[in-house]
């Protein structure tokens, strides 16, 4: 009687234990049916099935351990069924037993990632997804961009920049004086931005070589915009020589005298709405931008006013 009870426990033993390993092997099976996944630099989505419901997204970090933020500010995460958006892509979750990755256009110029921290839902079990997004050589192209006036756009004036230059001249000229050329606009520059809607730098949309190059306006004259010989690059941020560059105005220099030469330069502000549309090869992908130009140009200057002094010893 007695080997016949250490028998039966024995028996409810070795149940126990090899049902208790069963168990903890359920619970550490992977929740998804992959531990890292690569997508294309294209705009691209992908679903990974899960193999449980009770599951949520813990966090999102970088690579190097970085705690990426949703569109608000806050730290992703997901609880239940939703969708998360952050600054180039969305986690979404409308079915219990899968997740679904939408990743923007990769046009960062190389691979990027993020590491997706799922647990269940009471937090027993965790384990990581690394998310790779390779870069996209699948550039954008200008199809059409079409400037148009709307309230608010115009030109104006903006105001003035001082210049100047001193000229000592030590020459043993007979001359009291003699004449020579000054460029006060030879290093005013234009400076402009294409503001848009969208809340990425979309000039790296298009190949470095190319960079979208467009029209500029020069100015508006009875609600019609003129514009200048030359196509500038699309850009957030862009500068370049001014067309009055070349232009010079004669002067007297006073031999054997310091001479300051002094001028305000005035400058205006150009204001103009534009839409631009992008089309990419093989896709029927198509993306429609609107957005301000805003350029400020130097488009004449005051009189120079010339100053003579005696030379000093340290001159």
């Amino acid at each position: 009687m007695k080997l016949t009870n250490a028998l039966q426990t024995l028996l409810l033993s070795t149940i126990i234990l090899f049902g208790g390993t069963a168990c903890d092997n359920e619970n550490d099976e992977r929740i998804s049916s992959t531990g890292e996944v690569l997508i294309e630099g294209d705009q691209n989505s992908i679903e990974i099935p899960m193999t449980r419901t009770n599951w949520k997204v813990a966090s999102v970090t970088y690579p190097d351990g970085g705690i990426m933020s949703d569109e608000n500010g806050y730290p992703v995460q997901l609880e239940g069924m939703g969708t998360v958006r952050f600054h180039w892509g969305y986690i979404i979750r409308d079915k219990a037993d899968a997740l679904t990755i939408q990743l923007e256009d990769n046009f960062e110029g190389r691979e990027r990632g993020m590491i997706i921290n799922l647990s269940t839902s009471k937090g027993l079990y965790s384990e990581q997804i690394l998310v790779r997004q390779k870069e996209c050589i699948n550039f954008y192209q200008i199809e059409s961009f079409v400037y148009h006036l709307e309230e608010g756009d115009g030109v104006q004036d903006i105001g003035t920049q001082p210049w100047g230059i001193n000229w000592i001249d030590k020459s043993t000229d007979k001359e009291e004086t003699r004449k020579m050329s000054l460029y006060p606009f030879y290093n005013a520059y234009v400076t402009y931005n294409f503001g848009y809607d969208v809340s990425e730098p979309f000039q790296n949309w298009f190949p470095q070589e190319e960079n979208g190059y467009v029209d500029m306006p020069e100015d508006i004259v009875n609600g019609k915009i003129i514009f200048e010989k030359e196509k500038r690059p699309f850009t957030y941020r862009g500068i370049y020589y001014s067309e009055l560059r070349e232009v010079s105005f004669e002067v007297d220099l006073v031999t054997q005298k310091k001479n300051a030469y002094r001028a305000d330069i005035y400058y205006k502000r150009l204001l103009v709405s534009y839409t631009l549309t992008l089309t990419r090869s093989g896709s029927d992908t198509r993306k429609v931008i609107q957005g301000k130009l805003l350029k400020e140009s130097p488009y004449d200057c005051s009189p120079i006013r010339h100053e003579v002094t005696d030379l000093t010893g340290d001159e």
